[in-house]
């Protein structure tokens, strides 16, 4: 039985899949889902690796189906901060493909999570490198035996297009709630709703709702 907690999240989630922005009528709006798959080990004492694929289904509008695998290492300084970086390879069904390096600092306060995240984006036939800071905060709420919820933002900021003539500025704000069940010491499943809004200006904003279901192994 899922506990009263959790059904109670399970119906903020489908809340927010309901709500509109009032800039809806204003935006470009498409429903994806994505299929996340997550390893993540210690390779040694206090340095992590963290390897995560996802199949996405998405409209053509936004270049068709993708494919990412990414990599991460991460070293622990203490018990709350962590640091690090990665490199990931994303493949989308219209040849669109990218390159892209981050760094990464994590701090956990208790049960939130503030992450800040440097991209650097290597695109196909692009003027130069896109450079492109994430900011993410996060807070876990533990819902019984073997249940916890999740629910926080994300603001993505351009501090350098890969086009000239365009720098600094909002890329997209996102807000996410899900919920996590551990299976056994290894392995967990999950669900996640993101609601995703990306301002374009004087033209028409896009919103994305991004229902996505997550596997996890713990090695």
């Amino acid at each position: 039985m899922i506990p009263a907690a959790a059904r109670y999240l399970l119906l903020l989630a489908a809340t927010c899949a309901a709500w509109q922005p009032s800039k809806a009528v204003a935006a470009e709006e498409d429903t994806q889902f994505w299929l996340n798959a997550v390893a993540t080990g210690e390779m040694v004492e206090g340095t992590t690796v963290t390897i995560d694929t996802s199949q996405r289904w998405r409209g053509n509008a936004v270049g068709g189906d993708l494919q990412n695998v990414r990599v991460t290492l991460e070293r622990a300084l203490d018990d709350d901060t962590r640091i690090g970086g990665g490199i990931g390879l994303f493949e989308a069904e219209n040849g669109f493909s990218e390159v892209r390096v981050h760094q990464q600092a994590v701090f956990t306060p208790g049960r939130f999570e503030l992450r800040s995240r440097l991209e650097e984006r290597f695109f196909d036939s692009a003027d130069r490198v896109e450079l492109r800071l994430r900011q993410r905060i996060l807070y876990r709420q533990p819902l019984g035996r073997n249940w916890r919820a999740a629910a926080g933002g994300e603001w993505l900021v351009l501090l350098q297009a890969r086009s000239h003539g365009r720098n600094f500025s909002t890329d997209q704000w996102r807000a996410q709630v899900g919920i996590t069940h551990t299976l056994n010491a290894n392995l967990e499943v999950g669900a996640i709703y993101w609601l995703v809004l990306s301002p374009n200006g004087i033209r028409r904003d896009r919103i994305n709702h991004i229902p996505q279901a997550t596997v996890t192994y713990r090695f």
